[in-house]
């Protein structure tokens, strides 16, 4: 049912953005990340593509829907359970909401969801979803304010017998970002995980979060887009807190069709990639 409304939804987003006007980003970007489900292993290296869309939906509210497809460990990875599976890691988010700017006020929410094929350690296919908010007061040429997200379903699933879950850190965060006369705009951002953890059962997935992003001109429609993210892992006896611990690394090139104007932009919100959307589990190796 999730699925077939963000079909809808984006589906509705195209139509609407072709009568009344839109802004389209078309990224295509190499990306490294690790998180807990990945347990003892470095991380993924790969990349992928994507395309965001937003349109004006009644005077300052917008509406905006994308997704992405990634592929990763182009050679394979050796893997504690099943060993150097000569296969591709295939990822897809989608992305779906609304923002809202009212004076100096912005707002957002949108619908995440991630479709993972021979994902983790344990080789397995979790669609997992989550919910994420964004608010922030903009002066000048700087914004301060606060994002988070919270998790929706838990994808169960089994791995020779034992039952793994996966599911969405719940997250919170203080951000401030800065745009220049240029269209270039960067953000960094720091806090917490709330919640209980699949894995540490009466305390959250990590200490801390941090990250940043930041958006630079080539051309009038040209951009380098950057970010990345880090989640502290908790403290833990022998080698168990360096298998959860998540990182993310991005770099890529986006073209952007429709109003170039940074301050006019019908996208308010990234899509959904691995510094926005850290993954719980119960357990790794």
């Amino acid at each position: 049912m999730k699925k077939q409304f963000a079909i809808f939804f984006m589906g509705f987003c195209l139509i609407h953005a072709h009568i009344f006007g839109f802004n389209l980003e078309l990224n295509t970007s190499y990306d490294n990340f690790r998180g807990m489900p990945d347990g003892s292993w470095n991380g993924n290296n790969g990349g992928f593509v994507s395309a965001n869309f937003g349109s004006t939906l009644y005077k300052c509210l917008n509406v905006q829907a994308g997704g992405s497809l990634g592929l990763y460990n182009w050679d394979g990875r050796q893997n504690l359970v099943f060993k150097n599976p000569k296969v591709l890691l295939r990822e897809s988010f989608i992305t779906a909401g609304l923002a809202s700017t009212y004076g100096p006020f912005n707002a957002g929410l949108v619908y995440d969801r991630l479709f993972a094929n021979h994902f983790g350690i344990y080789d397995l296919n979790p669609r997992i979803d989550q919910l994420r908010f964004q608010g922030g007061y903009q002066f000048c040429c700087d914004e301060v304010g606060i994002w988070g997200t919270a998790h929706l379903a838990t994808s169960h699933k089994q791995a020779l017998g034992v039952p793994i879950a996966f599911r969405a850190v719940d997250q919170i965060n203080l951000f401030w970002s800065h745009f220049f006369e240029n269209s270039a705009k960067t953000t960094i951002w720091l806090g917490a995980p709330f919640r209980r953890s699949l894995m540490f059962h009466h305390k959250t997935a990590g200490v801390f979060t941090a990250g940043f992003a930041v958006r630079a001109p080539l051309t009038e429609h040209l951009y380098v887009d950057g970010h990345g993210g880090y989640m502290r892992a908790r403290r833990s006896c022998g080698v168990r807190q360096s298998r959860n611990y998540s990182t993310n690394v991005c770099i890529g090139i986006t073209y952007l069709f429709g109003n170039n104007c940074s301050n006019c932009s019908f996208i308010d919100m990234p899509l959904a990639n691995h510094a926005n959307f850290l993954i719980d589990t119960n357990l790794n190796q």
